[in-house]
């Protein structure tokens, strides 16, 4: 079983502070699923259920986005203060160095990692740098829902959530998550059709619950 090093001031930093939970849960299960050389292979599907949200790759907000680099077609990142935080300054003649090393000049991604030689004008490079753009753009699109939208959508999933009191909600709050912009109005309806499902369920035990006691109550009387 790997282990490393973890820092203990994390929950200091503006980056860590500023992420919904979901995205501070994801950020750390990132950490701590990359490999050696701090490069992770994506699987959302995965990590969502590891973490126990279910998370949307176009949502990821762009301070998140900041901390790392996307290459392979979007399928790898690589988090360049891991290699800082966990290494330093890499070292050609340390054994444990050496293997990290290869990895990051493997996807040409040297030129990331302070000490390392500059990274070379590639194709590869420009590719890396082209998918991170094409993220950030798509991840920045939000759509404002009408009545008839949510409608739509709440009939398609057959739920029971109030679709005026949805939009009045986040109409009033700029359609804000915590304080982050929206990303996925859709995401939001499926997080407020659990609650409501939680709710209702709590409220139907309660009233049994009632029901109980007063049926004791009445035998016992």
């Amino acid at each position: 079983m790997a282990k490393r090093m973890t820092d203990t001031d994390k929950w200091k930093k503006r980056f860590v502070r500023d992420l919904s939970p979901q995205h501070k849960l994801l950020w750390f299960y990132i950490l701590d699923d990359c490999n050696h050389a701090g490069i992770w292979e994506v699987d959302i599907e995965v990590a969502s259920i590891r973490v126990g949200y279910e998370l949307i790759y176009d949502m990821l907000p762009e301070s998140f986005l900041d901390k790392i680099v996307i290459f392979d077609n979007g399928d790898k990142w690589f988090i360049p203060d891991f290699i800082d935080f966990q290494y330093g300054e890499l070292n050609p003649n340390s054994n444990v160095h050496k293997s990290v090393i290869s990895l990051l000049q493997r996807y040409n991604l040297e030129g990331y990692v302070k000490g390392l030689q500059t990274l070379p004008n590639t194709e590869q490079d420009k590719d890396i740098v082209i998918v991170k753009d094409k993220v950030k753009a798509k991840a920045k699109r939000f759509v404002k829902p009408s009545l008839s939208d949510l409608e739509d959508y709440c009939i398609e999933r057959n739920n029971k959530v109030d679709v005026v009191k949805f939009f009045n909600y986040y109409e009033s709050n700029g359609w804000k998550v915590g304080k982050n912009p929206m990303k996925d109005w859709r995401a939001a309806i499926r997080t407020w059709e659990k609650n409501s499902t939680e709710q209702s369920k709590s409220k139907v035990e309660q009233s049994l619950n009632t029901w109980q006691e007063a049926r004791h109550m009445i035998n016992n009387g």
